[in-house]
């Protein structure tokens, strides 16, 4: 996580340092990048760096914290349009996420976190999606979730039961993001929610 110093930072000194990262974090993979050449992009001396993360890993985490907050966002608010019906939310969410990233955004931020992550596949799902996304999605999931749709018995159950459908969603979105042609990974998508739908509703 960054640090308090990081985040006193005024705001366009902050994005200065995050957008010479991310153009960093998608020329080259990741184990490639180097702080020096963020920094100097960012025109900050190398030890202030290190006041505001704390190594390239704590830096690179932030940025797909970033777009995981986008991410649940975009969950959210099809969750809402769905009134609170969870699978429908989720039937959507692909193809939202193939015309907002792949048709719509050729540039600026959705571009480069694609770019990200052609230039990282392979990389566990847990390092591209940020640090804590499962509590910070569920969080902001839970109280736009119609539950008496669900046969989820408690929080425990009704949480686990949304980590197994959030482990199928993440790898197969990158995927489908990544693909030349995401109409079969789609199709795999849908076949898993299908089954993940017999054993979750009522």
């Amino acid at each position: 996580m960054p640090t308090e110093t990081f985040f006193r930072l005024p705001e366009a000194k902050r994005e200065t340092l995050l957008r010479c990262a991310r153009q960093e974090f998608a020329r080259v993979p990741y184990p490639d990048a180097s702080i020096n050449r963020i920094i100097h992009a960012a025109g900050i001396p190398r030890g202030s760096f290190y006041m505001y993360f704390a190594d390239k890993a704590d830096l690179f985490l932030h940025l797909m914290d970033q777009f995981v907050d986008t991410f649940t966002q975009t969950v959210c608010r099809l969750l809402e349009e769905e009134g609170g019906a969870l699978f429908p939310a989720f039937r959507r969410l692909f193809d939202h996420l193939q015309d907002r990233c792949v048709t719509g955004c050729r540039e600026g931020r959705a571009a480069e976190v694609i770019t990200i992550l052609r230039r990282n596949v392979g990389m566990p799902h847990t390092m591209a999606m940020g640090q804590s996304y499962g509590r910070r999605f569920l969080s902001q999931l839970l109280p736009r979730l119609d539950r008496a749709r669900l046969s989820l018995e408690g929080e425990e159950e009704l949480e686990n039961g949304l980590r197994i459908l959030l482990s199928v969603t993440l790898p197969l979105l990158c995927e489908g993001v990544l693909a030349e042609d995401p109409e079969p990974v789609r199709a795999r998508y849908q076949s898993y929610l299908t089954i993940l739908e017999r054993g979750m509703l009522r």
